[in-house]
């Protein structure tokens, strides 16, 4: 039941990366130009390839991320001070998000393009650390009264052994 109730700093990162879902466009254009002036490659081929590889890590990186970022908190909750919700936590979430991020759209852009991972990961990463960075500060700076905000509730599951028959 303990596992049930487990709830860990990715999927806070995860709702905020969906609350700015927009931002994706601008790290499109951020990695097109970073393609273009970086590694020489055409309009076309540069957005292209900032499309196909957001994409890919945008299906496949928000599942895979989270179940990665729940195996690092098994693991490290245990030596890490203040556990899960502590500030060694929500950096280590946002650098695993925004490197595992990087490390897909490198891996799926490779494949399409017979490039390496070499050249491609600095122009990706530039794009990908924009977008967490504003999320980031987004989270950071927002002061938020949880009595006053009418779109989260609270869901209280009553426990079984408090009934009895008669």
């Amino acid at each position: 039941m303990t596992l049930l109730n487990l709830v860990w700093p990715a999927i806070y990162v995860y709702d905020e990366v969906w609350r700015f879902w927009f931002l994706v466009f601008v790290t499109i254009v951020v990695e097109t130009f970073t393609l273009m002036a970086m590694l020489k490659y055409s309009l076309q081929k540069s957005f292209l390839a900032a499309v196909i590889g957001n994409l890919v890590s945008g299906v496949i990186g928000t599942f895979v991320m989270r179940w990665a970022m729940l195996f690092w908190h098994l693991i490290a909750d245990n030596f890490v001070p203040s556990a899960t919700f502590g500030i060694i936590n929500w950096i280590v979430t946002y650098v695993f998000m925004c490197l595992g991020s990087v490390f897909i759209e490198t891996l799926t852009i490779k494949l399409i393009f017979k490039e390496t991972i070499k050249r491609l990961f600095i122009p990706l990463l530039i794009g990908n650390l924009l977008t967490y960075g504003f999320i980031a500060y987004s989270m950071i700076t927002k002061h938020e009264d949880p009595n006053k905000n009418p779109d989260r509730t609270s869901v209280i599951f009553p426990d079984i052994r408090q009934f009895y028959t008669s």
